[in-house]
């Protein structure tokens, strides 16, 4: 099983695309500050904090892709018979993977809240301190703590449904757009969503409703909307993350290579 991560990480650092992208991504965060910094009467620069300067929402987009793309690929180019003809199991293959795209995704979000601190500290150290209160009584580090937390929680359900339809689908394209839009539409039904579920329930336990965790780690009062305890969503982010992961492990089990 290590063996097969210290591939798949050898495999992600020599893609040219890793790099490129990282590059983006500090690009992306720099530019973002600058720009809040020279129209500061146009931006709040605190939200924008954060928020890590647009690098959260980058994040999101390549871990998708590479989520999808992990899989896909190795169906693409048929180097999945390779591996399973050096006698590794298809579980071990799949899990490696899982465990490649959380370690990348762990450097993606430590990445985007140092960089997001430094360039606070850099650009707008007057701004704030980071351990005056900002809300609910918590100071500002610990309300970006917690943003970045729900972030990487609701990023994972998502990303396990990524892996499911990679294992269901020949192309990493339809992954990628369910995986994105997914993401978007939580915002586009949630006034809708939160009506029915007034109405019916049960609807709360829905996996869309569970990606306003961030939300509600920042802002308490929203469980009269999402009608669940933070500690609820957690399980129930939780919950869902395992059922994907194992729907995904089923099919990738019984896949034709």
């Amino acid at each position: 099983m290590i063996t097969l991560v210290k591939q798949e990480i050898y495999k992600l650092l020599h893609k040219k695309s890793t790099l490129i992208l990282t590059v983006i991504q500090l690009i992306i965060m720099i530019g973002t500050a600058i720009l809040i910094k020279s129209k500061s009467n146009l931006f709040d620069p605190t939200s924008a904090i954060l928020d890590g300067f647009g690098g959260l929402m980058w994040s999101l987009f390549v871990l998708i892709a590479a989520a999808a793309s992990i899989i896909a690929m190795e169906f693409q180019h048929g180097t999945i018979k390779e591996l399973l003809y050096r006698r590794y199991y298809r579980g071990q293959i799949l899990i490696s993977k899982w465990l490649t795209i959380f370690l990348y995704s762990l450097y993606y979000y430590v990445m985007t809240f140092v960089v997001a601190l430094l360039l606070k500290i850099a650009l707008f150290n007057s701004a704030f301190k980071f351990t005056a209160i900002y809300a609910n009584n918590m100071s500002y580090l610990k309300i970006m703590f917690l943003g970045f937390l729900g972030s990487f929680l609701t990023l994972w359900l998502l990303l396990s449904l990524v892996f499911l339809l990679a294992n269901i689908f020949k192309s990493n394209g339809a992954a990628i757009t369910v995986g994105i839009v997914g993401y978007f539409a939580t915002n586009l039904i949630s006034g809708v969503m939160f009506l029915l579920m007034n109405k019916w329930e049960w609807l709360k336990w829905n996996p869309f409703n569970m990606m306003n965790l961030s939300t509600q780690l920042l802002e308490p009062t929203a469980k009269t909307m999402t009608l669940l305890s933070t500690q609820q969503m957690v399980i129930g982010n939780l919950v869902y993350l395992v059922i994907f992961l194992a729907l995904g492990y089923f099919v990738f089990q019984r896949r034709n290579v």
